[in-house]
């Protein structure tokens, strides 16, 4: 049993959950939902989108302290039509012509994008989100509906399209994350899974829903399983559907990941995205309160510290704990320091053994979040009190 929690007789410590936002369908410039017509679902909205709807997110990210991750569609940033080369990337195939969303708005949102790159990051969706063969719509753009991979030679054509639409728009480098288009995934076969070849494009997380997966060999962990170097991560339902715009949210949300797609974050007026961000914004910081759970601020952070919510363990010993961190893998994507929050009756300071203290934030209510980076080759944290340690 891994314990994640521990009350002493003046503080209680836990490794939280870490809560972290994704927003999915992030990029395209026309709203509607064009799948009646061989076209993308695109956001379900009923306008264009435009720079108020990036500006947004940024407010939203500023609230909540965090580098939200938009997991993000590109082709109609085309500003070459190079996708006609790629017919099953678009409804259109060897005909693509993007020349409707071509105009100064590339421009303007790319310069912003680059200059609020602390506040936004780029994460794959796909270049089109589904599939075309001769102009009929498959889902989805990576693996179809029965969770068995497009052809490695045609995913592979994909995601350098994917870099290349990027680079066109000065939005490199290729991002680290990725959402699988309509949760259609497959892991565990090892060299010839997904996961192999979304390494070689420097990819190192993921998060979709394992039961919608196929799976050739079963998650190595509730919740979390690795392959190739690609940490998979297990999210939760949408907390609303994907296509009601300016949701209302929830009375509550759970981590890992908070799956939201873009149309629930906007207002069909875009002068009033703000009305709609503020709502969500004060859910999570009111649920980032409680004791079990914070606010990460990144994806490498919301990964890594799942990780240790999940494998690492508590243990009592003398004035402070351990924190045993045998049972996590060797990945380069576990970069990230361990989270520890701590609550008490009397604040005191606290010291570590095995690792550093990067930060440490008084959260009010007797409450401090402790980020601690292991030292290399360190599986053991010593956390303990310091005045007491010396006696």
């Amino acid at each position: 049993m891994f314990v994640r929690h521990l009350r002493q007789d003046d503080f209680e410590i836990t490794l939280p959950m870490p809560l972290f936002l994704v927003v999915e369908d992030v990029g395209w410039w026309r709203g509607h939902d064009g799948s009646a017509r061989q076209e993308p679902y695109r956001t379900g909205m009923g306008r264009r989108h435009c720079l108020a709807d990036y500006q947004a997110l940024v407010f939203l990210a500023k609230r909540l302290s965090m580098r939200i991750q938009m997991a993000m569609v590109l082709c109609e940033w085309d500003r070459t039509d190079l996708l006609r080369q790629i017919p099953s990337a678009t409804w259109m195939g060897s005909t693509w012509n993007n020349a409707e969303n071509r105009g100064p708005w590339l421009e303007e949102t790319a310069d912003f994008l680059r200059r609020h790159d602390n506040f936004l990051e780029i994460g794959l969706h796909g270049v089109g989100h589904e599939y075309w063969v001769q102009g009929q719509l498959k889902r989805a753009e990576f693996h179809d509906a029965d969770g068995f991979m497009r052809p490695p030679w045609s995913i592979r054509q994909h995601l350098e399209a994917f870099g290349r639409l990027l680079e066109q728009n000065g939005l490199g480098p290729f991002p680290e994350s990725f959402v699988p288009p309509a949760l259609h995934h497959s892991f565990g076969n090892g060299e010839a899974s997904m996961q192999a070849i979304l390494s070689e494009f420097g990819i190192r997380y993921l998060c979709t829903i394992f039961s919608r997966a196929r799976q050739y060999a079963p998650p190595l962990h509730e919740g979390l399983t690795w392959e190739c170097g690609v940490l998979l991560l297990e999210r939760n339902e949408a907390a609303v559907p994907w296509d009601h715009v300016g949701a209302i949210p929830p009375q509550s949300v759970s981590g890992p990941v908070v799956s939201l797609h873009w149309a629930n974050l906007l207002h069909q007026e875009p002068d009033r995205n703000g009305e709609v961000v503020a709502a969500w914004a004060d859910l999570l910081i009111a649920r980032a309160k409680e004791l079990d759970t914070f606010l990460a601020p990144d994806t490498a952070a919301c990964w890594s510290q799942y990780c240790y919510h999940r494998l690492a363990v508590l243990r009592s010993l003398g004035p402070g704990v351990e924190i045993d961190c045998r049972r996590l893998p060797e990945l380069a994507a576990l970069s990230g320091p361990v989270y520890l929050k701590v609550r008490e009756r009397k604040q005191r300071q606290w010291q570590v053994r095995g690792g550093s203290v990067v930060t440490a934030r008084d959260l009010g209510e007797g409450i401090t979040l402790y980020a601690i980076l292991l030292q290399p080759g360190e599986k053991r944290l010593f956390f303990h009190q310091a005045a007491e340690s010396a006696s």
